[in-house]
């Protein structure tokens, strides 16, 4: 049985008895084409078999078609929350004619010459990228070169261009009133860098809350590191356990700490819920919730395809400012919280 051939877009256009333009349109999800007709097409496309030509579209176009995701890492600390949004962004991309790369870098200064240099040589046309610092040259050497991006975290001014993030004001006022409610007075809290806008923004909640609620602030009782490593969780709660008049609670601010700071209490063979109430963000692979620990966590499989949505909207004309969100956290709810 010989291989059909391939049909082209006049010839769909004429089988259906639209115009090419309208059947670019439809497939391309341009919202000036009436759903009955974006449906008759994408009916019949499929019927067909038939496949937009992608390079000549590219050439066409003089754009690759393509979402980067440049990152630095530590090879010795796998981050599986990156993984997860990873996922999503492939997900996103599914069935798309649309390229996603992906390229792990072992500093921020590489990172930032591999924008230049996929820009130059016009390799990737939009970008998409994690743990924003509170003023990010990314952001500003993107809308200087008229790239669209994505960011998934904010800066400390983010009016004028598309980001996600997670309420982290909100998620520490959550955990902390948990605590409080549970009689803890005496609260840790074990944070990632302030350089990072996260960092600064859980800070801030952590020391509003206290304010609020007249709690004596104990400057011992806040650690944080540019390291997220699990063992950097284990050393920040070597810190915290060690103090004469320690903590009776921890907020761990990223999964690697919760997991060291767990460590390092079953070392000074400490009863969670009993000596001392951990909680924190993140889960991976049912680890905490297993253990009935509390703690919030992000969607990151659906923003992962938000952010591909998200850009598919900033090249048909959307206003960045019009494509950020705000994600409200998600409280998991363990039983070891209680003084």
């Amino acid at each position: 049985m010989g291989i059909n051939k391939k049909i082209n877009i006049k010839e769909l256009a004429n089988k259906i008895g639209v115009s090419t333009t309208a059947v670019s349109r439809a497939l391309n999800g341009h919202k000036n084409i009436s759903k009955k007709t974006t449906e008759k097409i994408i009916k019949a496309a499929q019927k067909y078999s038939y496949f937009p030509d992608v390079s000549a579209k590219r050439l066409a176009s003089k754009k690759p078609d393509t979402i980067a995701f440049i990152t630095s890492i530590d090879p010795y600390a796998q981050d599986y929350v990156l993984l997860e949004f990873l996922a999503g962004l492939t997900l996103g991309v599914k069935n798309k004619t649309t390229e996603l790369m992906v390229k792990f870098l072992s500093n921020e200064k590489a990172e930032l010459a591999y924008y230049k240099k996929l820009i130059e040589f016009n390799l990737a046309d939009k970008f998409v990228f994690y743990r924003t610092k509170k003023n990010d040259p990314r952001i500003k050497f993107l809308q200087k070169n008229n790239i669209n991006f994505v960011s998934w975290g904010r800066t400390s001014d983010y009016s004028s261009y598309a980001w996600m993030d997670l309420d982290n004001e909100k998620s520490i006022y959550i955990l902390m009133k948990r605590l409080f409610d549970f009689g803890h007075r005496k609260i840790g809290f074990m944070n990632v860098h302030q350089s990072f806008n996260y960092g600064f923004q859980r800070k801030k909640a952590y020391e509003e809350f206290h304010n609020k609620f007249n709690i004596p602030l104990t400057s011992s009782y806040y650690q944080e590191s540019l390291d997220y490593r699990t063992s950097i969780g284990m050393h920040l709660s070597k810190k915290l356990l060690s103090l004469k008049n320690r903590p009776t609670a921890i907020i761990c601010s990223l999964d690697k700490y919760f997991i060291g700071c767990l460590q390092e209490c079953q070392n000074r063979r400490l009863k969670i819920g009993k000596d001392i109430s951990i909680v924190g963000f993140n889960d991976h692979d049912n680890y905490l919730s297993n253990q009935n620990l509390t703690y919030i966590s992000h969607p990151l499989k659906k923003m992962g395809k938000n952010a591909v949505k998200m850009l598919e909207n900033l090249e048909k004309g959307e206003s960045p400012e019009n494509q950020s969100m705000l994600i409200d956290p998600v409280l998991h709810e363990g039983s070891l919280d209680k003084l």
